[in-house]
């Protein structure tokens, strides 16, 4: 094998292993967020989006994975969970944890609108008007959600369950829209 292709090789191996470690983190917060009362929306599925045109290969890969949750008591109240590795343009930028919650609007059935898997990457790169770290920050609605508030956590301070829980869930569950 060449060195290119050794290279490759590696480069795959590790994605797919941040891909693995992203969906336990995922996972492990479901879980304990189910615990608390919250169920994921959308099921046993993440929140994405990629394109497959031969224009645009950056598309091909998936910039992060998002999971949204609510609870039985309080379904305009959406409580979001994600993993970001690139921006809005797909250019990488640092890792991080996004957390946030949505107060969702009323559509024409007088029920709650669906929350899309964008929220989060909407929220953070074009509603809030500064960025910072570890900052519960509001932002208004968009077209099927009124109000909410998100944070950022790099995804270094994430390393085992205590961090997750101190620096993920906890806020996660706090946050209020």
């Amino acid at each position: 094998m060449s060195d290119l292709s050794d290279s490759i090789k590696t480069t795959f191996k590790n994605l797919i292993t941040i891909y693995q470690e992203t969906a336990n983190l995922l996972e492990d917060a479901s879980s304990i967020l189910e615990k608390s009362g919250y169920r994921c929306v959308h099921g046993n599925t993440v929140g994405t989006e990629q394109s497959k045109n031969i224009n645009t290969p950056s598309w091909w890969i998936t910039p992060y994975a998002s999971r949204y949750f609510a609870t039985q008591e309080n379904p305009a109240e959406i409580k979001a969970l994600g993993v970001f590795f690139v921006d809005k343009n797909y250019t990488p930028i640092e890792p991080l944890v996004l957390i946030g919650c949505f107060r969702m609007k009323k559509n024409e059935k007088d029920e709650f609108s669906q929350v899309y898997y964008s929220a989060l990457k909407e929220a953070w790169f074009s509603l809030v008007p500064k960025r910072k770290m570890r900052t519960d920050l509001n932002f208004k609605g968009k077209s099927n959600f009124d109000s909410g508030k998100i944070r950022a956590v790099p995804l270094d301070d994430i390393n085992d369950q205590k961090t997750l829980e101190k620096n993920v869930i906890v806020p996660l569950l706090d946050i209020s829209c």
